[in-house]
């Protein structure tokens, strides 16, 4: 019944890879098993649904909860517990998806829903059964993206809302707490995508810019708009807090390289939302926003160092070619969830739930389809940028492979060690939902591998060949063999053929990683 664990506290955790300010709190309790012979008495660290971690003198205890009776005002009400979640993290999720997401999940399930605010702030949004009984207590705090990973290792919250991947180092606290793998697909899940851009008033001249100029501007080094092609005008900077992880994810791409700081003029705004406004109303104005929340700015066109040109269009967004791409993910630790946690994770995956995150100016993942018409910029970006004779032909025979075909927005993205992340797994449940449907039928399905350029030719087009092979295989298994009809699955690898960014990064060399699905 006692499980004696090392001692490792959350609260040393948190410190020890900064991902907290404050040590978790505990008060005492007693732990009576059933038949009154044993108690303990110790700070109650945590409790999981299943397991209190009881602190004491000898060190922490891991505790059935099945095997005692906790007595003590801190003891948890396991029959709240039952129908109780709480959810925390990015401000974005929280104000402008997450509320609608849990009113349709009520009325998804035939109940009703009653929102209140809490003392601290919160929100609490009490799902209700037909006949007006509590079916679901939901709590949600819109704080960022690191306050979110914080409550869920320190095990205040159940979910955690991040509007970025979490870092090695977040993942590897919560992997020293026994909290799980939280980059991997049982505790990651992917809700909707997102970008950051660099948005400007709709009167601005200027177009396009590039990451590299857009980091000198937020420095200060370009302060006036006639260094950029425009106005001579200075250029007035709005941003969202450090902490935000719209913010964090411009800072990585277009500052990274050394020691950078924002301008000291720049103008801190609470949300996305407030930076697009001011932007909007003010003609000297850009600001660093989200594609969901560019409300009546406009966003402005990126330039790769080797000449790309990236539009924030919702197809690019899906397909992740738009460099500064957003995944939206929720994150949970390991452990026993109350089965409504479950369920609203479940619903959120849903199709009804998808129509939801389109309605909230998100980006969903359900399919879209481009016909080649709309690849032709990328395509004459891949003939003017061809190293020599063999390569063009390769771009010819691609160009003959996908006359009269559609690119689907699927967008299989692949590792160093050529496995799948999750996104393109979940994206190959959702093809095979489609093929089973008969969507695909009588027709041809390409699957087109491309990588990096970090290897020679004929390895490329030899292990690119083997991804989309594997791929075609993986689209085979969850369809079902006898639910593929007639629909003919070709895999044909290009190595480094077209690629999506520039290859003189590890970012730009990981989003050519991939296999592009195309239909004819």
């Amino acid at each position: 019944m006692f499980l004696r664990k090392p001692k490792i506290t959350l609260a040393g955790l948190v410190t020890i890879l900064s991902l907290a300010q404050n040590p978790l709190s505990a008060e005492q309790v007693t732990l009576l098993s059933l038949d009154g012979t044993v108690s303990m008495t110790g700070d109650l660290l945590e409790f999981d649904g299943t397991t209190y971690l009881l602190g004491m003198m000898v060190g922490d205890i891991s505790i059935e909860a099945a095997q005692v009776v906790c007595e003590g005002v801190a003891c948890p009400n396991l029959i709240a517990d039952l129908e109780s979640f709480s959810i925390a993290g990015s401000s974005t999720m929280a104000r402008d998806l997450l509320p609608t997401l849990i009113e349709v999940f009520a009325l998804d399930r035939g109940g009703d829903l009653e929102v209140s605010t809490t003392a601290d702030g919160s929100q609490q949004f009490d799902v209700l059964e037909a006949d007006g009984t509590v079916y679901a207590s939901i709590t949600l705090q819109a704080e960022d993206t690191l306050s979110g990973f914080t409550g869920l290792l320190e095990g205040s919250v159940t979910m955690a809302l991040a509007a970025r991947r979490i870092s090695e180092n977040e993942a590897a606290a919560f992997n020293l707490s026994g909290r799980g793998q939280l980059n991997s697909p049982d505790q990651e899940r992917i809700v909707a995508l997102d970008a950051v851009i660099a948005a400007v008033n709709p009167q601005n001249p200027v177009e396009i810019l590039s990451l590299n100029q857009l980091g000198a501007i937020f420095e200060g080094e370009i302060s006036n708009w006639n260094q950029l092609g425009g106005p001579d005008a200075p250029i007035a900077l709005y941003l969202t807090p450090d902490t935000s992880g719209t913010n964090q994810l411009f800072f990585e791409a277009a500052m990274a390289a050394g020691e950078h700081s924002y301008a000291n003029s720049a103008t801190v705004l609470a949300s996305e939302s407030a930076v697009s406004d001011a932007v909007a109303t003010d003609i000297n104005g850009i600001g660093i926003t989200s594609y969901a929340q560019q409300r009546n700015a406009k966003a402005v066109m990126l330039r790769s160092v080797c000449g790309q040109l990236f539009e924030a269009t919702e197809f690019a967004l899906k397909t992740e070619e738009y460099p500064l791409t957003q995944r939206l993910y929720i994150y949970t630790a390991k452990g026993a969830m109350p089965d409504v946690a479950a369920e609203f994770l479940a619903f959120v995956s849903s199709g009804a739930a998808q129509s939801v995150i389109r309605n909230a100016g998100f980006v969903d993942q359900s399919v879209d389809l481009e016909t080649l018409n709309a690849q032709g910029r990328r395509l004459a970006q891949a003939i003017v940028s061809s190293s020599g004779r063999t390569e063009l032909l390769q771009l010819q025979d691609l160009t003959s492979i996908m006359l009269d075909a559609d690119r689907l927005s699927f967008t299989l993205r692949y590792g160093a060690d050529g496995q799948l992340d999750a996104r393109a797994q979940a994206d190959i449940v959702r093809l095979a939902a489609l093929i089973r449907d008969g969507d695909f039928s009588s027709r041809q399905m390409l699957a087109l591998g491309f990588s990096d350029n970090a290897s020679a030719v004929n390895a490329q087009l030899s292990a690119t060949q083997t991804i989309a092979q594997n791929v075609r295989d993986a689209i085979v298994v969850a369809t079902g063999r006898a639910n593929l009809g007639n629909l003919r699955i070709s895999p044909i690898g290009y190595g480094r053929l077209m690629p999506q960014a520039c290859n003189d990064t590890a970012s730009g060399q990981s989003r050519n990683n991939r296999v592009e699905i195309w239909i004819k």
